[in-house]
């Protein structure tokens, strides 16, 4: 009898316990390797660092939130090492062959990464509320903005992994998913913004990149009263949180179509 190949492989019903049982297999496909650390350790040392060094009195939420949003490119890079993983040690068509349909493996994927991306969250913001600390500023009336900024940037977290998940799965190449993720964040989306400085139609557009919404997030929880409600930010940030969320579902739609299209030979 031949072997089974992805065309032959009987298409079940999906089911909540079947999702759950391929999360499982991500996580310990990828609980097995280093680079979940080797990404996790970077960003708590960001996050930490940042909020010591930008600790002021009065502003500890947006020190919280600067700490969170730089910190948060390491959840899209785990993303990625966890789209293209599979491809760079060619176990994508055993993975797919267990998962029956590439589009259940996708969702699992992306699933995964969330949960640990928000895990990636939790610890950053342990960092940041350490970095705080040792600042020896006093958090006075301001405890309940850097925990609002904790909790949106633990979700940033979570979408931005999703978003790494949809690249890598693009991509493929782990070497260029995580070259173009780094280059995007770090040189073309603030070429972007600079440039749209300059014309009032195009910064309204820019407003709304991945990045910039993201510190809109960030920016919009951080601020109390005597601050307008968020340092001058000029969009709410639930509306910037439903451009990630949206950003989000894209990458996810856009990696399933690229994996079912893709031949894996």
């Amino acid at each position: 009898m031949s072997a089974p190949t992805l065309d032959t492989v009987p298409r079940a019903a999906w089911s909540v316990g079947e999702i759950r049982d391929l999360v499982t297999s991500e996580a310990r496909k990828t609980f097995s390797t280093s680079p979940w650390w080797a990404l996790l350790i970077p960003a708590v040392l960001l996050a930490g660092s940042l909020a010591v060094a930008e600790a002021k009195e009065e502003y500890l939420a947006m020190s919280q939130a600067l700490a969170l949003d730089f910190a948060s490119v390491f959840a899209l890079l785990f993303g990625v090492v966890c789209a293209t993983g599979e491809y760079r040690h060619n176990t994508v068509v055993t993975s797919y062959l267990n998962a029956a349909r590439r589009t259940k493996l996708g969702v699992a994927k992306m699933v995964f990464a969330a949960l640990v991306g928000a895990g990636y969250g939790l610890v950053a913001v342990a960092a940041g509320f350490g970095g705080l600390w040792l600042s020896k500023v006093p958090f006075g009336g301001e405890l309940s903005w850097v925990l609002a900024v904790s909790a949106g940037g633990v979700v940033a977290f979570a979408l931005w992994a999703v978003i790494g998940v949809g690249l890598g799965m693009l991509l493929r190449s782990q070497g260029f998913g995580v070259l173009a993720a780094v280059l995007y964040l770090l040189l073309v989306e603030p070429l972007l913004i600079f440039g749209g400085s300059y014309t009032q139609v195009t910064d309204k557009i820019t407003d709304y990149l991945p990045g910039m919404a993201t510190r809109y997030i960030l920016g919009g929880l951080s601020g109390g009263e005597q601050f307008g409600g968020g340092f001058g930010v000029a969009h709410a940030w639930w509306l910037m949180l439903l451009v990630v969320v949206a950003y989000a579902v894209v990458a996810m739609l856009v990696g399933i179509v690229a994996a079912r299209r893709r031949d894996l030979t």
